[in-house]
């Protein structure tokens, strides 16, 4: 009794494992490199933290900038009451429009102000952000290229770390065409 189906085929040959994806780890900030939490062969899921980078100063920045933020707001909110002021005034002929178009200048120009106090503000929070280093892949970590202890910046061409992909991986092979 014959019957038709597939029936496996086995073929030799040279072949290469490669990482599905490779990803360089470096700081996007500077500072020193307060602690590494990863051993070298280490599996890391994404989000793991890495490292951590002294957010002091970053800390002190985003403290910095929201004071300032709070200054400007203090300031347009008693810009915004001397706009009703004076078009009150002008209104009973006791103050002029031009009174009353300068407060209204001096009000949009505090705005601005302080939705540029709010970019700096998003800024130094990125920016603190930045102090703690995770793993943007799930992968084995390589090789540790710096210890806690180390100043480390932003542009340092060496990376700190590197993440290969296993799962999924890719496997390269040749085969000859005749055996296709």
């Amino acid at each position: 009794l014959s019957e038709t189906r597939d029936v496996p085929v086995w073929l030799d040959g040279l072949g290469t494992v490669q990482a599905y994806n490779q990803v360089q780890v470096r700081a996007f900030v500077d500072g020193p490199l307060l602690e590494v939490r990863f051993r070298e062969g280490q599996d890391v899921r994404a989000g793991d933290v890495l490292a951590r980078i002294d957010p002091r100063p970053y800390q002190a920045s985003l403290d910095a900038v929201m004071a300032k933020k709070q200054q400007d707001e203090a300031t347009l909110a008693n810009a915004r009451l001397d706009v009703g002021r004076y078009a009150k005034l002008a209104a009973g002929q006791f103050s002029s429009g031009q009174q009353v178009d300068t407060a209204r200048a001096l009000a949009a120009q505090l705005e601005a102000q302080v939705r540029g106090d709010q970019a700096q503000i998003d800024t130094a929070r990125t920016n603190l952000g930045y102090t703690t280093v995770t793993a943007p892949i799930d992968g084995r970590i390589g090789f540790r290229q710096v210890d806690a202890g180390n100043l480390v910046r932003a542009g340092d061409p060496s990376p700190l770390t590197l993440i290969a992909q296993l799962k999924p991986i890719s496997v390269v092979f040749t085969l000859p065409q005749q055996s296709l």
